[in-house]
């Protein structure tokens, strides 16, 4: 028990060394690739991140995703996280909590009417616009100090336009 109870408090004691690293004023851009598992596409991102708090970071992102069967999509997202820093500030796990709005819409140029037709009532979606909320998580490895790369997934729950977006990319730190 003795073994058990010193193993644990040299855990914690490493858990909130290694989280260190994450310092008040720190500041990220970086890149991503993204999914949509709405739009069932992929598509491109970009973020500014800033460290407000020790172990708590803000990030602003832009996504789009590429038209698929007519539809293209893109959203804004402002999303808090708490970082938590393991294997000596190298690998960082994370919550993501944030806002969200999104933009969906039907490209039915060309096509003709009853097809135009039946397409905008089967997504339901030509100009949706919702605002909602964000859940998720994330690991970013660093691969020195000032080039990371994550895999995020985090979960917009809105109205009309509900998806899961999985995004791997990369982050330059200042």
């Amino acid at each position: 028990m003795k073994k058990f109870i010193t193993l644990i408090c040299v855990a914690i004691m490493g858990i909130g060394c290694a989280s260190a690293q994450a310092e008040k004023g720190d500041m990220a851009i970086g890149a991503n690739i993204v999914y949509g598992s709405m739009i069932k596409n992929a598509g491109f991102g970009a973020r500014v991140q800033y460290t407000p708090l020790d172990h708590i970071r803000a990030e602003f992102g832009v996504n789009y995703f590429f038209q698929k069967d007519y539809v293209s999509m893109w959203d804004v997202n402002l999303n808090g996280e708490y970082l938590i820093g393991l294997l000596n500030n190298k690998l960082y796990v994370y919550p993501i909590v944030g806002l969200s709005f999104a933009k969906a819409n039907v490209d039915n140029k060309g096509l003709n009417k009853d097809l135009s037709d039946v397409l905008e009532e089967k997504v339901n979606i030509d100009g949706d616009k919702a605002f909602g909320l964000n859940l998720g998580a994330g690991v970013e490895y660093r691969l020195t100090d000032h080039i990371g790369v994550t895999l995020e997934y985090r979960h917009s729950i809105m109205k009309d336009i509900d998806q899961g977006v999985i995004g791997l990319g990369a982050n330059y730190k200042f």
